[in-house]
């Protein structure tokens, strides 16, 4: 199976588990006279190779936990956290997004070695460093983009129950939303600006904030809904092909359409009647040439 057809397969793997739940030619061919550029290409290129291994081991580390192979996720997990301190992150993510790799591992080695072990909260984690590898391997494309959708699901329906002020099915919509974006988020570290993405998580903590108190309305969560489509239009780069909308659509936009030209036409017809009773219909005219004024029916 080709690797591009093996990552769509990962990409559906994943959707599915977290939607309920949750330069080398040149060096070949000549020698440069400078003696400079060779360990920058040569950096660059191990750096690659380092990538694709951590992206292979994580995948590993996903099928084993998608078998419940707790004790052998664990060894494949030393062996990515062996990985990551080998990589050299220059020009790939910023300090925010190497911290976040790190942090996702050692989240993830916790959760493997508790005592109790917790398969849906494996899967999870394997999730996180499955999707932030490929972030690091595959920077144009990656899988975490495949998640859009999911999380767009999650928060209409956090909004629909929110203006239904329905406050126990609005915590269990947020908890998805909540979730899933969790999931995604070391991903959004690592490939989007740091600033970006601290937005939507302060306005993920806004609404969980007035969730959680019993003395908030929910017409603040429902002031939170656009700045948050917004801010996931932008981090999955979507600005240019989704439409915003801050409420939905009428059902009927044609008969809307006619409904809203039979008020103008109506006030129109007012206005013009008012008009004609004003003065007995006698209309003052202004002359261009002088200032005189004539009266006209």
């Amino acid at each position: 199976m080709s690797g591009r057809w093996r990552r769509i397969g990962i990409g559906i793997g994943l959707m599915v588990m977290l939607v309920p739940w949750l330069g080398g030619c040149s060096l070949l061919n000549k020698q440069s006279s400078s003696a400079e550029p060779e360990p920058a290409i040569k950096r660059d290129e191990q750096q690659k190779q380092h990538i694709k291994l951590l992206n292979e081991t994580a995948e590993e580390l996903y099928q084993r936990m998608q078998k419940g192979d707790a004790q052998g996720g664990l060894v494949v997990l030393q062996q990515i956290g062996d990985q990551v301190t080998q990589i050299p992150f220059e020009g790939v993510t910023t300090v925010e997004g190497m911290n976040a790799l790190t942090e996702t591992v050692s989240e993830a080695k916790r959760v493997l070695a508790a005592a109790k072990f917790d398969s849906a909260a494996g899967q999870v984690a394997a999730a996180k460093i499955r999707l932030a590898a490929d972030a690091l391997a595959h920077t144009s494309q990656p899988l975490w983009l495949q998640l859009y959708k999911p999380l767009q699901d999650d928060l209409d329906a956090m909004e629909l129950a929110a203006k239904a002020n329905e406050r126990h099915t609005l915590q269990d919509k947020f908890q998805h939303l909540d979730q899933h974006y969790a999931v995604v988020h070391p991903s959004l570290v690592i490939s989007r600006p740091a600033e970006d993405v601290e937005k939507m998580d302060s306005l993920l903590t806004f609404v969980r904030a007035q969730i959680s108190s019993q003395q908030a309305s929910t017409r603040n969560v429902l002031n939170a809904v656009p700045p948050m489509r917004q801010m996931l239009d932008k981090l999955f780069m979507k600005r240019e092909t989704t439409a915003y909308l801050p409420y939905p659509e009428p059902q009927n936009p044609i008969l809307w359409t006619l409904g809203l030209g039979s008020f103008i036409l109506a006030a129109l017809g007012f206005a013009g009647w008012k008009l004609s009773k004003k003065n007995n219909g006698l209309v003052a005219v202004k002359r261009e040439k002088n200032n005189e004024y004539r009266q006209s029916i």
